[in-house]
């Protein structure tokens, strides 16, 4: 949950942040806040604020992806060719179309690559925050079986982890990209 929130609303906000010089420039000093601060320390004032409950993995994973999505989709909109502006400007395409066509393909440029990070990093926060802040999940169990000194389920619990990474990664995002990356493709 904490992923899709980072996901959609950092790559909303950064595309339209990206749109305006004024919020390029107010952003920045809160991402890089969000980014230089540790994701032990997200965590422990989640632990504050939500107890030991599903809001701590959340808020924390949400918190450590944000800023990644975020500052990946104002720079791609920040970068886009100006003459691709200007005859979006040119033809008054309505700011609907001119993000669905102009915009979009170049942001995304940009934002499969902080997706997959983001995808990472959201694995290892949220398990790091299960294990320390919940009594269900992955992290659970491996903290479960750290106490009783089971290496073999731990390493299993981490396999799995693993395991589904990849899947996610190489089943769906690339087979993704592929698809939405097709315009950079040379015709035949």
């Amino acid at each position: 949950m904490g992923l899709a929130l980072a996901l959609g609303v950092g790559s909303v906000l950064g595309l339209l942040a990206g749109l305006s010089v004024t919020a390029s420039v107010l952003s920045r000093p809160l991402v890089t806040v969000l980014l230089g601060t540790p994701p032990i320390a997200w965590l422990v004032l989640a632990m504050l604020w939500f107890g030991m409950s599903d809001g701590t993995p959340v808020f924390t994973v949400f918190i450590a992806c944000f800023p990644v999505v975020f500052a990946s989709a104002l720079q791609g909109t920040r970068t886009l060719d100006l003459q691709l502006r200007d005859m979006a400007r040119a033809y008054r395409l309505p700011m609907g179309m001119a993000l669905r066509e102009v915009y979009g393909p170049h942001v995304l440029s940009y934002l499969f690559p902080a997706w997959v990070t983001a995808l990472g990093s959201a694995w290892k926060v949220a398990v790091m925050a299960e294990l320390l802040a919940s009594t269900d999940g992955v992290g659970a169990a491996l903290a479960a079986s750290r106490s009783q000194l089971d290496t073999a389920t731990t390493l299993g619990w981490i396999s799995a982890v693993v395991g589904c990474l990849l899947v996610v990664e190489y089943g769906f995002l690339e087979p993704l990209k592929r698809e939405v990356e097709r315009w950079r493709q040379a015709p035949p």
